[in-house]
């Protein structure tokens, strides 16, 4: 995994605030789009996800937001093969981040902050050669 410089930099709060932000681009895209219904994923459980990652950390937060990431981890989705089209991919992609963002508020850890922000960073360079 590339170390992003400015990250290691960042005090834990910053580090978690540099991935919220991270992920908070991509909640207009995937909102957007309809999801697949296969997927079974709420729409307001991923609304819910971006809102308690953009709050301060605390206790109360993160525990609403490890109850919408179980929410979430009920969905078919986890269960079922997809095969992605660009949208799709850009949704499982930011799903992915939502997740990888619910363990760093269990850890405060470096290396998993880089993760989302390199998982996002990779989804915008992955759909940009799309194009």
């Amino acid at each position: 995994m590339v170390q992003i410089e400015w990250l290691a930099s960042l005090n834990p709060g910053h580090q978690r605030q540099a991935a919220a932000l991270a992920l908070w681009r991509w909640r207009a895209p995937v909102l957007a789009f309809e999801m697949d219904a296969d997927w079974g994923v709420d729409p307001n459980v991923l609304v819910s996800l971006f809102r308690l990652a953009a709050e301060p950390a605390g206790e109360q937060s993160n525990h609403a937001y490890s109850q919408a990431v179980a929410a979430l981890s009920t969905a078919p989705l986890f269960e079922s093969e997809v095969d992605p089209d660009t949208v799709r991919l850009v949704q499982l992609e930011t799903i992915g981040g939502l997740l990888t963002f619910g363990e760093l508020l269990d850890t405060p850890a470096l290396d998993v902050a880089e993760r989302v922000v390199e998982l996002s960073s990779r989804c915008l360079s992955s759909q940009m050669k799309r194009m």
